[in-house]
């Protein structure tokens, strides 16, 4: 494992085993019903201390994009440079992750879609230009 590695953290947990399994979760506040990531202990919206976790839309566009040119972690550098993407979610939230390796360089509005892999036996998202 790396030093990036979110293995461990009771908080994340629910996502990382979704995303094993392919699927993208949000939290979702069991009194008002607002999705939200990253996730928290209570809700932004309405106070409520109750949460679920449900699937969405794996899908999204982006809002914004940096490409690094210089590593953010030392556990990043063989990656340079790599994009990063802001992705307003189709289901309303946004969540910020890497593009895949190869992809034609990101714009604004460009829909992508979530790809699951792992990376040190870590399962994580990655976004594909669609």
């Amino acid at each position: 494992m790396t030093g990036l590695s979110p293995t461990g953290d009771a908080m994340t947990a629910p996502f990382f085993e979704a995303a094993g399994q392919g699927r993208l979760v949000v939290q979702q506040c069991s009194s008002c019903g607002a999705l939200r990531w990253p996730p928290l202990a209570g809700c932004p919206d309405c106070r409520g201390r109750d949460s679920a976790w449900v699937d969405i839309a794996p899908a999204g566009t982006i809002w914004s994009f940096v490409v690094y040119h210089r590593a953010f972690a030392a556990e990043l550098k063989p990656d340079i440079p790599y994009t990063v993407v802001m992705v307003e979610l189709d289901d309303g939230p946004y969540m910020i992750g890497r593009l895949l390796e190869g992809e034609k360089p990101p714009a604004v509005g460009a829909r992508v879609a979530a790809e699951f892999v792992a990376t040190d036996g870590v399962p994580s998202v990655r976004w594909r230009i669609v």
